[in-house]
C-alpha cells in the first residue's frame, strides 16, 4: 500500500455538465501548483506525473469547482454543476445585455437547465414558484388553458399581465412557445428594470430568450412524455342518505332515497392522457447557426369523456450568420397551430363542473337496463327533441330532484354543449447588427405577429326543464384575426475611460396593431332540417354582427445611459415617451423616466479577501411605467348604430339610431410609479447566494374598460372606458440559494423564495365620495359579490359578516355593521381578499453519480376564497359534506353551519369565504442517465429516463376541488364558480441526444 501511494501515473478521465454533455476546456489543476491540464473536444483530459496524495481542482467558468483526492484511482470521470448565480452571469435587459453583478435593478432569470428539468407543457407553468414576488396560476385546469402571471401583486383594476418579449419581439402571449426550444427567461420586476419599454411595462416584463445552434457538430435531440392525469381532490359532497336527511329536515318531505346514489365528482372526472414529443436539430459553424425544431402536444382532459382536449403542434427555426466582422444578420421564427376542444365553465349557473357540485345523488349517470322514467320521456316527446343519450345509446339521467338550469354534468360535457378553437400564431423577426467600430453597434430588428382564433360553440337540441333546454341546432362562429408589426432601431456605444465605464443606448419604434373580427355570427335550424353545423347552409337563420374597427398605432423614442466606476458604483438612467392612438387627442403622449444606482462594496479596499461573504451589493431604484392594456382604442369616439341585432332600429315607422359608446375625452395614461430598494449577497466561495428587496407599487389613474360601472341605467348608453383610481402595492422580496458539490461526488442546489404583498386602493374616481365600483356578479348576491373602495384591498369580497348560527333557531346571525338596529344592504362589507399576504416557493435539486432527484414547490398565504356555485333559488340542490356535518340540528346547538332550513340564507355571507392557503408540490423527479457505453451501441451521447409527479400533492384547508383558483377576470380573483381544477400528472419521460 506504501509502494501505491509513492508512485507518480498517469490520470485520465472525462468530464461532463448536468446534463450529460461533454465539457471541452475544463481546467484540472494539481491543486496547490500550477500543473495541470484541459479537456478537450470531447470532454477527455489526461495529466502526467500525479501523485496519489495530490488533490485534482476542475473547474470552469459559469459552474462550481470540484475538489478530488487521487488516491489510488488511474481514472477519475467528473460531473460539473452549474453556477446558477456566478457573478459573471450574463442578464438580458431591454435593448441589451450586462453583467449580473452590474445589474441595479431587480430581475430574476431561469434558465436552460432550470426549464429541461421541469416535464411542464407550457412555458408559463415552468415560471410558478421559482422566483420571488411572481405569481403563476392556472386561469383554468383544462387542457389548452393558459395562466395568469402576476408581478409583485396585481397592479392595475383590468389587465394585469405583464409584458412578454421573445427574441425582442413583443407578442401577447407566451402561450404557444414550446418549453424545450427556450434558453433562459428574465423577469424584470422594477420599475427602473422596465421603464425601457414604456407604456408596457406597469406590469412588469417578460423576456424569453430561444435557443441558438453552438459550434461541436451537428446536434440531435430528442424528448418525450407520456403521462396520466387524474383528479387529486379531497373535496367530499353529500351521499344519498346525508342528502335525504337534509331535505327532509329543509322541510322537502318529497325527496326521498329512490336507490340511487351518484358521486359526480367521481363520475364528471375520470383519468386521462396526455403525450409530448420534441425534436431539435442545431449546429454552428465558424460564421453561421442553426437551431430548428419541432414539437407536438396531445392532452385529454379529466372530465369524463372526448369533448376535453388540447393539440399543438409548433415549429422553430433560429438562424444567425457572420457576414463579415462588423456585419450580424438573423433570424427568429415560431409557427403554432392548436385545436381545443372544452366544456362549459367557471360559470355559477351553466357550468358542467358547477352542475357536477349541486346536483343531487339521486340521480343516476344513465337509467340502467332501459328503466327511462315515464315524465322524461313526455319531455322530449312534447317538446319535440330527442332524448339525451350516450354513444352507447343508453339515455343519461334526468334530475331526479334538483330543478331550474341543474342538469347531469356528463351529459352537458358529452352530449349538449361543445365548443371548438382552432387558432394559430406566426411569430417571427428578422435583424441586423452593425459594428463599424469598438463600442459601437447598431441595430434594426423587423418583427411579425399574427395571430388567429376561429370559434365554434354548438348546442345540440333537450329538454330537461324550461330553464335548461334547446328546441333546435344552435351555434354561434366567431373568427378573431390579430396582426402586429414592430420595426425598432437602436444603437449603443460604450466606452472606457481609465476605471470609468460608460454606455449609451438611444432608439426609436414604431408598430401597429389591427385585431379585425372577420366573422361574427350566430344561428339556427330545426331539428327537421338539420344536416349538419354548417351557418352557410341556407336552413340556418344567421345573424352577422357589425365589428367597430379599433385602430392601434403607436411610436416611441426610447434612450439609457449605463455608469460604474471600477465596478464598485453604478448609476443608470432611461427615459421613454410614447405616442398612441388609443388616446384621446390631447392625451396621446406618455414619457416614464427611470433612475438606479447600486454599490459593491465587496469592491471596495477595505473589503478583506479572506471574508466569507464573497459579494455584497446595495441597489436602489425608482421609475415610471405605462399600461394601455387596458384599451380597446377609440375611447375619444361616440359610436352610433342605426341596426340592433341586424336589423334596423324603427322607431312609430322611423329609422332610429342609437348610442353604443359614449366619448370620454379625458382619459389618460395608466401610470405604475415603483420603488425599490435592494441587497445581493454572495457567501461561502459564492456557494450561498442571497438577496432580498423592498417595493413599493402605486398604479395612478388606473384603467378599467367597462364604462357601464360609472354610466347610470336611465341613460340609455353606456360609457367606454375610464380612470378608477389609484391602487398601491408594497411588500418584501427574499431569495436564498446554496449549491454544492460533495467529495464523494454528490451534487446539491437548494433555493428557496418568498415574498409578502400588502394591496390596498389609495383614491377611486368618477363616483361618489364613500361609494364603491361592484364587480362581479353572481346567483346570490345581485350587489355584486367583490368591490372597488378605496382604503381597501382591490376587488375584496362583498357581502355580510356573520356572528355565528343562532343556537335556537339554526338562522345565521348577521353583523348589523352599521349599527342601525336593522340588517339591510347597507350591512354588507368586505368579507375577504383574494390577495394573499405571503408567496412562496422553491425547489431541491440533487444529483449522484448517473441519478438526478429534483423536487419543486409553491404556494401562498393569507388569500381566501369565495364560492358562489350555489344557487339560492334552487332549495333541492346538493352541498358539500361539511353543509351537513357541521350543521345545526337542534336548539341548544352550537354549530358551524345554518340548519337545512335556513341555508340559503348563507350564501351571501362570510360563510361561503374560506382560507384559500395552501403549498402544492408541483414536481417530484427522479432522472437517470444511462452508462456511456449503453449510450454508445445506440450512437448516441446522453440518454436519460425519469419520472416525475407534477401537481400531485396539495395541502391546503380550503374544502372545495381546488385552491389554485386563477380567474382572468381582473374583477373575479379567488372567485370559485365551479372551477376547473388542475390536473395531477404521472409523467414518463426520457431525453436523449446525439
Amino acid at each position: 500500500m506504501q509502494n501505491v501511494f509513492s508512485q507518480n501515473k498517469t490520470i485520465t478521465g472525462k468530464v461532463k455538465d448536468s446534463s450529460g454533455n461533454s465539457l471541452p476546456g475544463v481546467s484540472v489543476v494539481i491543486k496547490g501548483t500550477t500543473k495541470g491540464a484541459n479537456s478537450d473536444f470531447d470532454g477527455n483530459y489526461t495529466l502526467d506525473g500525479v501523485s496519489p496524495k495530490n488533490e485534482l481542482v476542475f473547474s470552469y467558468l459559469g459552474m462550481y469547482s470540484q475538489t478530488i483526492l487521487v488516491g489510488d484511482k488511474t481514472k477519475i470521470d467528473v460531473v460539473l454543476q452549474d453556477n446558477l448565480e456566478s457573478l459573471d452571469e450574463i442578464v438580458v435587459v431591454g435593448y441589451g445585455s450586462k453583467k449580473k453583478s452590474l445589474v441595479t435593478g431587480s430581475i430574476s432569470s431561469i434558465d436552460s437547465k432550470q426549464i429541461k428539468s421541469s416535464s411542464n407543457q407550457r412555458v408559463e407553468a415552468v415560471l410558478q414558484g421559482r422566483t420571488s414576488g411572481v405569481t403563476v396560476s392556472s386561469s383554468s385546469g383544462s387542457p389548452g388553458s393558459g395562466a395568469k402571471i402576476r408581478i409583485r401583486g396585481a397592479g392595475s383594476s383590468g389587465n394585469s399581465e405583464p409584458l412578454f418579449i421573445v427574441d425582442g419581439m413583443k407578442t401577447s402571449s407566451i402561450a404557444d412557445l414550446a418549453p424545450s426550444d427556450i434558453a433562459n427567461i428574465e423577469i424584470l420586476k422594477d420599475a427602473a428594470s422596465a421603464a425601457i419599454y414604456g407604456t408596457e411595462g406597469a406590469n412588469g416584463v417578460v423576456i424569453v430568450t430561444t435557443k441558438k445552434g453552438k459550434k461541436g457538430g451537428l446536434k440531435i435531440s430528442f424528448n418525450s412524455q407520456l403521462g396520466v392525469q387524474s383528479l387529486k381532490s379531497k373535496m367530499e359532497l353529500m351521499n344519498a342518505s346525508q342528502f335525504v336527511q337534509y331535505m327532509n329536515e329543509a322541510g322537502i318531505s318529497s325527496v326521498v332515497d329512490n336507490g340511487y346514489n351518484t358521486n359526480w365528482i367521481d363520475e364528471t372526472f375520470s383519468n386521462a392522457l396526455m403525450h409530448r414529443n420534441d425534436i431539435n436539430i442545431s449546429g454552428a459553424t465558424e460564421h453561421f447557426s442553426y437551431y430548428t425544431s419541432a414539437s407536438h402536444l396531445n392532452q385529454e382532459g379529466i372530465i369524463t369523456g372526448a369533448n376535453d382536449s388540447f393539440k399543438r403542434s409548433t415549429f422553430r427555426v433560429n438562424l444567425k450568420a457572420d457576414i463579415t466582422k462588423w456585419l450580424e444578420v438573423g433570424v427568429n421564427t415560431t409557427y403554432s397551430s392548436s385545436d381545443k376542444r372544452g366544456i362549459p365553465e367557471n360559470s355559477d349557473t351553466r357550468g358542467v363542473i358547477q352542475n357536477a357540485l349541486i346536483l343531487d345523488p339521486l340521480t343516476p349517470v344513465v337509467y340502467p337496463n332501459g328503466q327511462v322514467p315515464q315524465s322524461v320521456k313526455d319531455r322530449a316527446t312534447n317538446n319535440g327533441v330527442p332524448l339525451l343519450t350516450d354513444q352507447n345509446g343508453n339515455v343519461y339521467g334526468y334530475p331526479s330532484y334538483s330543478t331550474g338550469e341543474v342538469i347531469n354534468p356528463v351529459a352537458y360535457a358529452n352530449e349538449i354543449n361543445r365548443t371548438v378553437v382552432d387558432s394559430y400564431q406566426l411569430l417571427t423577426s428578422a435583424y441586423l447588427k452593425v459594428k463599424p467600430f469598438k463600442g459601437f453597434s447598431f441595430t434594426s430588428r423587423f418583427g411579425y405577429d399574427e395571430n388567429e382564433w376561429d370559434t365554434r360553440n354548438t348546442i345540440n337540441p333537450y329538454y330537461v326543464t324550461s330553464e335548461a333546454a334547446n328546441t333546435a341546432y344552435t351555434g354561434s362562429q366567431g373568427i378573431v384575426e390579430s396582426k402586429r408589426w414592430l420595426w425598432e432601431n437602436f444603437a449603443s456605444y460604450e466606452k472606457e475611460v481609465g476605471n470609468h465605464n460608460f454606455k449609451l443606448l438611444a432608439g426609436y419604434s414604431a408598430e401597429n396593431t389591427r385585431v379585425k373580427t372577420i366573422i361574427s355570427r350566430s344561428g339556427s335550424t330545426s331539428i327537421a332540417n338539420f344536416t349538419g353545423f354548417d351557418f352557410d347552409l341556407p336552413d340556418f337563420n344567421t345573424q352577422i354582427n357589425q365589428i367597430d374597427p379599433w385602430p392601434d398605432n403607436m411610436v416611441s423614442m426610447f434612450g439609457r445611459f449605463s455608469y460604474d466606476y471600477d465596478n464598485k458604483y453604478l448609476f443608470e438612467a432611461s427615459l421613454r415617451r410614447d405616442k398612441s392612438d388609443k388616446f384621446p387627442t390631447a392625451n396621446k403622449v406618455g414619457t416614464f423616466p427611470a433612475f438606479s444606482a447600486g454599490w459593491v462594496v465587496s469592491n471596495e479596499g477595505f473589503w478583506k479577501e479572506d471574508s466569507k461573504i464573497n459579494y455584497l451589493k446595495l441597489r436602489a431604484s425608482w421609475g415610471q411605467n405605462g399600461s394601455r392594456s387596458n384599451l380597446s382604442g377609440n375611447s375619444d369616439k361616440t359610436y352610433i348604430t342605426s341596426t340592433i341585432n341586424g336589423l334596423g332600429i324603427d322607431y312609430l315607422g322611423n329609422t332610429g339610431s342609437q348610442i353604443t359608446g359614449y366619448s370620454n375625452l379625458n382619459l389618460v395614461w395608466e401610470t405604475s410609479e415603483q420603488l425599490d430598494f435592494g441587497v445581493d449577497v454572495r457567501a461561502l466561495d459564492n456557494r450561498l447566494n442571497f438577496s432580498m428587496d423592498y417595493y413599493k407599487k402605486t398604479t395612478r389613474d388606473a384603467i378599467v374598460n367597462n364604462g357601464s360601472l360609472i354610466t347610470p341605467g336611465s341613460a340609455g348608453f353606456v360609457s367606454n372606458e375610464f380612470n378608477a383610481g389609484t391602487i398601491e402595492n408594497k411588500g418584501f422580496e427574499f431569495e436564498v440559494g446554496y449549491g454544492d458539490t460533495s467529495e464523494s461526488g454528490l451534487s446539491y442546489n437548494i433555493n428557496a423564495n418568498l415574498s409578502t404583498l400588502q394591496n390596498n386602493v389609495k383614491e377611486i374616481l368618477f363616483v361618489p365620495e364613500g361609494t364603491s365600483l361592484n364587480g362581479a356578479g353572481a346567483p346570490q348576491n345581485a350587489d355584486g359579490i367583490t368591490r372597488f373602495t378605496e382604503g381597501q384591498p382591490s376587488w375584496y369580497f362583498y357581502g355580510y359578516k356573520t356572528n355565528g348560527i343562532d343556537t335556537n333557531t339554526g338562522e345565521v346571525i348577521i353583523v348589523d355593521t352599521n349599527k342601525d338596529n336593522t340588517i339591510t344592504n347597507a350591512d354588507k362589507t368586505n368579507i375577504g381578499s383574494p390577495h394573499p399576504d405571503v408567496l412562496f416557493g422553491g425547489n431541491i435539486s440533487l444529483g449522484y453519480k448517473a441519478f438526478d432527484f429534483n423536487i419543486q414547490f409553491q404556494g401562498t398565504i393569507g388569500n381566501d376564497i369565495i364560492s358562489t356555485y350555489h344557487q339560492p333559488s334552487r332549495a333541492i340542490t346538493n352541498k358539500p359534506v361539511h353543509f351537513f356535518t357541521d350543521r345545526w340540528q337542534n336548539p341548544g346547538d352550537v354549530a358551524k353551519y345554518p340548519g337545512a332550513g335556513s341555508v340559503i340564507g348563507s350564501y351571501q355571507t362570510d360563510l361561503m369565504v374560506e382560507d384559500g392557503s395552501f403549498m402544492r408540490i408541483k414536481q417530484i423527479q427522479l432522472g437517470y442517465t444511462l452508462p456511456e457505453h449503453v449510450t454508445k451501441r445506440i450512437h448516441a451521447k446522453n440518454l436519460r429516463v425519469y419520472i416525475s409527479l407534477d401537481d400531485y400533492f396539495t395541502f391546503t384547508g380550503y374544502k372545495g376541488l381546488d385552491p389554485e383558483i386563477g380567474n382572468f377576470n381582473y374583477n373575479s380573483i379567488g372567485v370559485d364558480r365551479g372551477f376547473y381544477p388542475t390536473a395531477a400528472k404521472a409523467i414518463f419521460g426520457l431525453s436523449l441526444d446525439f
